[in-house]
């Protein structure tokens, strides 16, 4: 028995020596052992997005918190029967929780503490050529603040794998420009990594890539928000870029042709 055990561990190390001697030579070889071009290729589209989402919130002051509410459920209010007047559904207005505090340094006119009672509202649009009526509709009005908009793609994973598809297409003609340069010809795929989809409209700062849930101090008020790209829908441009390996064929293994005989 004991035998046994000793030769089993005997074969357990020697199949642990033998993977790290596998693992090392991996490492040590960084790059395919056989003739092969890495290019780099991409694939550009804008779109128009069908999708859109207003973000913003509502802000009540008052020395009576109940004041203050209402002033909040009026406005609500008033918002969902303005999206019933576009075609829209009221539901698609989200509220947040109700926040309170109380403003330092400020009283109510009549004495006392001065209330102030604040809530995220959130708007999807499913129907994008209504947008500019209700974003220019909301924007303006009386405890509305800090809005912000984004855009989206319904269809957007299917844009993405189009991008993707596109993108290997171009690096294959790159690496067949190369290939033809040498005297080569392009073998098969071996290798591709698709970087991450880059949103050129958000890189530019043209664009927000997600809207705020949470406010925070020096938050733009309506006053420094320009209304005109408020209310402008804005084209989304998508870049994806591939690294892509190509084996090579016709190298070492080719042998010349015989000259022929006069």
């Amino acid at each position: 028995m004991t035998d046994m055990k000793t030769r089993l561990r005997a074969v357990a190390l020697s199949l642990s020596f033998s993977l790290a001697c596998a693992a090392g030579a991996a490492q040590a070889s960084p790059v395919p052992d056989y003739p092969f071009v890495h290019v780099v290729g991409s694939a550009y589209t804008a779109v128009i997005p069908d999708i859109a989402v207003l973000d913003f919130e509502i802000v009540a002051t008052d020395g009576d918190p109940a004041a203050a509410k209402a002033v909040l459920e009026a406005r609500v209010g008033e918002i969902r029967a303005l999206m019933q007047q576009l075609g829209l559904d009221p539901e698609d207005a989200v509220v947040r929780e109700v926040r309170q505090s109380v403003r330092k340094g400020e009283q109510a006119p009549g004495g006392g503490p001065l209330y102030e009672l604040r809530c995220d509202v959130k708007i999807s649009v499913r129907n994008v050529s209504s947008w500019p009526a209700l974003a220019g509709g909301l924007f303006g009005k009386p405890n509305l603040d800090g809005f912000a908009s984004t855009f989206d793609l319904g269809t957007m994973q299917q844009t993405n794998d189009e991008l993707v598809a596109n993108a290997i297409a171009d690096a294959r003609r790159r690496a067949e420009v190369i290939a033809a340069a040498s005297g080569r010809r392009l073998g098969a795929v071996t290798a591709v990594t698709p970087d991450a989809i880059k949103n050129l409209s958000t890189a530019m700062g043209l664009q927000r890539d997600d809207f705020r849930f949470e406010r925070r101090s020096g938050a733009p008020d309506r006053g420094n928000v320009d209304r005109e790209q408020l209310m402008t829908i804005t084209a989304i441009r998508l870049n994806q870029p591939v690294d892509v390996i190509f084996r090579l064929e016709n190298l070492s293994g080719a042998r010349p042709r015989p000259l022929k005989k006069p």
